[in-house]
């Protein structure tokens, strides 16, 4: 497709998009600002998961209408629609509409299922990936394995960096806008031969999609002008998850471009079970962004830090081309960047993450950031 159709898909993005907010605005089905999001500012529009939901699939039948039969996206709409569903109940719950809770092992459990089911039945039998010169074929079963935990990883990791308007959806517009760059300007460019061709270029075409998608509601959510909550996050997350492993050969390039995510995540686990003694499913005030505004960064400044960070790794990923070596020293020179200033500021130097977990605390250091 060429880049004219591209925009046209971006100005549709834009004008559904406003459709559905004005749409809810009529409605009057608006979020009440509690302290946890910015109370100085006015309701907006909410459960804008649904308008998105609707601009992916006109998307689709508009510009994509022969994947319609692919089973890919067919089986990747029916698991990560499971999700969605779990996650709209966990919602309801959350804003007092019922009183039904799903308990954390069920939604977990929920995340493994769809995981394993849409591997499955989209037929992913093998995945292959090049350990240096050498090309390692991962038997089914761990494949099945690998891809719950990974998928579940992620959308944690993603949903957990979300607390601050507008910083979640531009971290999954530079990994959807990597994943495109890869097999753009650097697959395609370079590699003569393609185990499955059509794969290939679904993989691209769908990962543009979602980064255009993501990329108008991290302008829609940073004012915020409203709202779409964590079932489109979990509903993304699970698709990024998904269309790394059907691309699969580079995988690891995709977790460099978005170390910063990951080794948040792999912090809060490591900080949760070792330090605090608790399930690292349990949540706190612990998350990069606390501990930065508990230095007395503010919002501005951690969204740069967060957008500069992402954008600068994506493009190094770039423009390493095929360079594994390259890649693998700017993963392990951040690695140690990262954990090295986490483990002398909160494990040596003991300043703590947060100035208590307490919400009464939590709301007062969170007025004084802005």
């Amino acid at each position: 497709m060429n880049i004219r159709t591209w925009l046209c898909i971006f100005a549709l993005v834009v004008f559904l998009s406003r459709c559905g907010i004005k749409l809810f605005k009529k409605l009057n089905i608006l979020d009440k600002p509690w302290k946890d999001l910015k109370w100085t500012r006015k309701p907006v529009p909410t459960m804008q998961w649904i308008v998105v939901y609707l601009i992916f699939l006109i998307i689709i039948a508009l510009f994509f209408p022969e994947m319609w039969t692919d089973k890919l996206l067919l089986w990747f709409l029916a698991w990560g629609t499971l999700i969605v569903i779990v996650e709209i109940i966990t919602e309801l719950e959350y804003i007092g509409k019922i009183k039904f809770k799903i308990p954390a092992w069920a939604r977990f459990l929920v995340h493994l299922i769809a995981a394993c089911l849409a591997l499955r039945i989209s037929g992913i039998e093998n995945f292959e990936f090049m350990l240096w010169d050498n090309a390692i074929v991962l038997p089914q079963w761990v494949l099945y394995i690998a891809f719950a935990l990974w998928s579940t990883f992620v959308t944690n990791a993603v949903n957990w960096i979300d607390w601050i308007n507008a910083q979640w959806n531009w971290i999954l517009t530079i990994w959807f806008f990597t994943i495109f760059g890869l097999i753009q300007w650097v697959v395609i460019p370079w590699y003569t031969e393609y185990t499955n061709y059509d794969t290939l270029i679904f993989v691209k075409s769908l990962s543009l999609i979602l980064a255009i998608i993501s990329l108008v509601y991290t302008v829609i959510e940073f004012k915020p002008s409203a709202l779409i909550r964590d079932i489109w996050t979990m509903f993304l997350a699970f698709g990024l998850a998904y269309l790394s492993v059907l691309w699969g050969t580079k995988i690891w390039t995709l977790i460099v471009a978005l170390s910063l995510v990951i080794f948040d995540a792999i912090w809060i686990i490591f900080y949760r079970i070792f330090i605090l003694k608790r399930s690292p499913m349990q949540w706190d005030y612990k998350h990069m962004h606390h501990r930065l505004l508990r230095l007395w960064w503010t919002r501005w400044e951690v969204r740069a830090f967060v957008w500069i960070w992402s954008i600068v790794m994506m493009i190094l990923m770039l423009m390493q081309w095929t360079n594994r070596l390259h890649k693998i020293i700017i993963f392990i020179i951040m690695a140690l960047l990262f954990f090295g200033v986490n483990v002398y500021l909160f494990l040596i130097k003991k300043l703590p993450c947060w100035q208590d977990d307490k919400k009464e605390d939590h709301f007062e250091w969170e007025n004084k950031s802005d």
